[in-house]
């Protein structure tokens, strides 16, 4: 069960998360991001044992680990720490204020175009067809569109990055000077396919997160840098089950800094076995859940023991089975 903690707010449409571990960071990030998020309620978890900075703005909730282990006491150990993925409890905090989505950045994130939050609330409340392929810019059934048409309701879009490139570090050290210019255009994964789920720039109904869990990352657990990407796996694999769909494209984000090549390979190194077998083993799960958490359980009770960090598998299961039943 979730504790509430001491700050009260009313719900909002849109909730933001975003992890930082430095005051300079998110002071930028909050000065570049303010006209566009007024009228939207910030969460800043703070990826430090308590918060070592203060935060004036008044739409913004401030969390440090000292607020997760006060919260969820002892099951707080499921949201790693040293990581990206102790976002996961601003997606907690973020699911109590009823929004109707909310929208997750990284710290070095900026804005690249006018209406970022009404773009990616664009493309949430489209519907789309299994089998055929629609206008992107318009929910309007174009001419010999059958009207008999199953469609599946979006509740995930994944933004993309004008500038620097979300890449592997073997990619990444190979090509140091690829950039990407911004553009627009919204695709949507069919049934049975899968993409690579940043977080850096996404948005989500409120109604996914008891399936949208970032996983046990860090040097404590022996994987790091595939939290969003395996969740991605679960996430879209759950929505092909209960008939909802995934998009991406727009709306870009201006992403203004490279990670350490060098140490992004060796946080990737472990990943990179089980990366090449997950998916495939997730696509093979049979589910017969009719909800995000039904579902995410089931899938919690299928997931194989991996060879590569063989205590790993236990802990993950049942860390996501006690973030399911948070919710």
């Amino acid at each position: 069960m979730l504790h509430n903690n001491q700050h009260k707010m009313q719900s909002t449409k849109s909730i933001v998360v975003v992890p930082t571990i430095r005051a300079e960071r998110i002071n930028e990030w909050l000065g570049k991001w303010r006209e566009e998020f007024k009228n939207s309620t910030i969460i800043i978890v703070e990826d430090n044992p308590e918060a070592t900075f203060q935060i004036s703005q008044k739409n913004v909730i401030h969390y440090s680990w000292k607020d997760i282990d006060n919260d969820l006491r002892e099951k707080g150990w499921i949201i790693p720490r040293k990581t990206a993925a102790v976002r996961s409890y601003g997606f907690i905090k973020a699911y109590q204020l009823n929004p109707e989505y909310i929208i997750t950045l990284d710290d070095d994130c900026y804005p690249e175009s006018d209406s970022f939050v009404k773009t990616h609330e664009y493309y949430l409340n489209q519907s789309h067809s299994d089998k055929w392929t629609q206008h992107a810019q318009s929910n309007l059934k174009m001419r010999g569109v059958p009207k008999s048409l199953i469609v599946r309701e979006c509740v995930l879009n994944m933004g993309l990055w004008a500038n620097v490139p979300d890449l592997d570090g073997n990619t990444q050290k190979e090509n140091p000077d690829t950039r990407i210019k911004r553009q627009e255009f919204n695709f949507v994964l069919p049934p049975g396919q899968y993409a690579p789920i940043s977080s850096m720039n996404m948005s989500f109904r409120k109604e996914i997160i008891p399936a949208l869990y970032f996983l046990l990352m860090g040097s404590m657990w022996g994987f790091d840098r595939f939290d969003d990407i395996w969740s991605g796996i679960f996430i879209k694999r759950i929505c092909d089950h209960l008939g909802f769909s995934i998009s991406g494209g727009s709306p870009f984000i201006w992403h203004d800094r490279a990670s350490n090549p060098d140490t992004n390979i060796q946080k990737e190194a472990s990943g990179l076995i089980v990366n090449e077998l997950l998916w495939k083993d997730v696509e093979n799960m049979k589910f017969t859940g009719k909800t995000f958490k039904e579902c995410y359980l089931e899938l919690a009770s299928q997931l194989p023991n991996y060879q590569v960090n063989q205590d790993y598998w236990p802990k993950l299961r049942e860390a996501m089975v006690i973030w399911a039943n948070l919710f």
